[in-house]
């Protein structure tokens, strides 16, 4: 059953209760707006992260801050009539931390996402497992132009904006690095690689550089198989069984779903119709190898029209379509607010299992030496624990480029060729269908 939410109810209690810890396998939600007053186009707006539980219950609200609190900024974000690209929150590869871009604006800002940097600081909220919210990384980048999303992994932050590219800083920085010339959307981290939805030129869905790239010069790529049309918005990675090998995308107004296969994506149908307006999508793989989803349609930015929240399970497994699963309603945004982006609630104990490989109970050992590599690296590890072990490995974009068959392996020992493969970083997957091991291997 669908359920309208009346957020001044959470409001009165709100700053007693943020500092808890999120529930691991609840989904949080970046709302626009109060919901007391009207929503103007361009104005900053308060902002809020809303827990919710899986049946679309909300568990509670954390605001942003609408003032300075020594080295923390504010942080508002505005509507448009016509952009949706503000305000996507992403999840740090470990499962530990959110992270959401804004500005340094007082709520009622008129044109504050073409404010100038120097006016109004491209902020950065880094958001612990226990609710604790950190805005001291403030920019003086994409002036005049909108901040769009950010991702961390602790330390480091990567932003996305308009007309600026991409931009790395720290926690608590205040200056930056500019990475790219292509502009971005979403933002996420998996298996160590940095990615990008766009819409500059022909990109659409890339890996941006090497790695988690931190100097500028970089390039954006999509990944191999994905269509470069269409306007994608936020994306998830699933580890389905075989490393990270099932994407779901909001990309043009549909839900769309895709199976990594011998080096390229290949699509698995769609979800919705173009009036359905998907603009947001997470979750996470069940136990039973199901994936659950969330996903925002219809945030239109526009009075009674701020989004709507609804849940699927895909069952139908890798490489297989999931067009025919009918989502469920769970939560729809009252009138003056904006369901922007939803992402899964961190967990203290970072175990994420999105976007991350599976990591065996018990560890098999798996060793690259030399790494870095040039010509040869020899691959060790635990015999024992493997029936008829394989070796896999892959570059940043999940295509194999050397694989190495059981019968090539001997005691827990192989030497595996690498000349020829483009200087860059590259992921060694060990694996007997049971069990898996993957390492990072750079090869110079």
């Amino acid at each position: 059953m669908k359920k309208v939410v009346h957020v001044l109810t959470y409001v009165l209690f709100v700053s007693n209760c943020f500092a808890q810890s999120f529930i691991p396998g609840n989904f949080v939600v970046v709302r626009i707006g109060s919901g007391a007053d009207s929503l103007a186009a361009g104005v900053a707006q308060p902002v809020f992260l809303d827990e919710y539980n899986s049946c679309g219950n909300l568990v509670r609200s954390i605001p942003m801050p609408v003032s300075v609190s020594g080295s923390n900024k504010r942080l508002t974000l505005p509507i448009s009539t016509s952009d949706y690209t503000e305000g996507y929150v992403s999840l740090s590869q470990d499962g530990s931390k959110l992270a959401l871009a804004g500005y340094d604006a007082d709520p009622g800002t008129a044109a504050v996402s073409s404010s100038s940097a120097n006016t109004a600081k491209r902020v950065v909220a880094v958001v612990n497992s226990d609710g604790t919210v950190n805005t001291t990384t403030a920019l003086s980048a994409f002036s005049g132009q909108a901040v769009r999303a950010a991702v961390t992994d602790g330390s480091g932050i990567w932003v996305s904006g308009g007309s600026g590219g991409i931009m790395y800083t720290t926690l608590g920085g205040t200056n930056h690095v500019q990475l790219t010339n292509a502009t971005a959307r979403c933002l996420v981290v998996s298996n160590g690689q940095l990615y990008a939805t766009s819409t500059s030129g022909s990109l659409r869905l890339a890996a941006v550089g090497t790695g988690l790239p931190v100097t500028a010069g970089q390039t954006m790529v999509n990944l191999p198989g994905l269509p470069a049309t269409g306007s994608p918005y936020q994306f998830l990675i699933v580890n389905a069984g075989s490393g990270s090998d099932v994407l779901y995308v909001a990309d043009d107004n549909l839900l769309r779903k895709y199976s990594l296969s011998g080096g390229a994506w290949l699509s698995n149908g769609t979800i919705g119709v173009a009036s359905d307006k998907y603009r947001a999508v997470t979750g996470q793989r069940n136990t039973d190898g199901t994936v659950q989803l969330y996903a925002i349609r219809r945030n239109d930015n526009a009075t009674g029209k701020g989004g709507e929240i609804v849940t699927l399970t895909d069952s139908t497994g890798y490489n297989s379509s999931f067009s025919a699963i009918v989502p469920t309603l769970i939560v729809k945004a009252n009138d003056n607010n904006v369901f922007r982006s939803v992402v899964m609630a961190p967990d203290a104990a970072a175990a994420n299992v999105l976007a991350r490989e599976h990591e065996p109970a018990d560890s098999l050992g798996l060793e690259l030496t030399p790494n870095a590599a040039r010509e040869k690296v020899v691959v060790t590890f635990q015999a024992k624990y493997l029936s008829s072990p394989l070796i896999v490995i892959t570059n940043t974009t999940g295509q194999m480029v050397r694989q190495v068959a059981p019968a090539s392996i001997q005691a827990g020992k192989v030497t595996v060729d690498v000349q020829g493969l483009p200087k860059g970083l590259y992921y060694v997957t060990l694996s007997d269908g049971k069990k898996k091991e993957t390492k990072k291997l750079l090869v110079l």
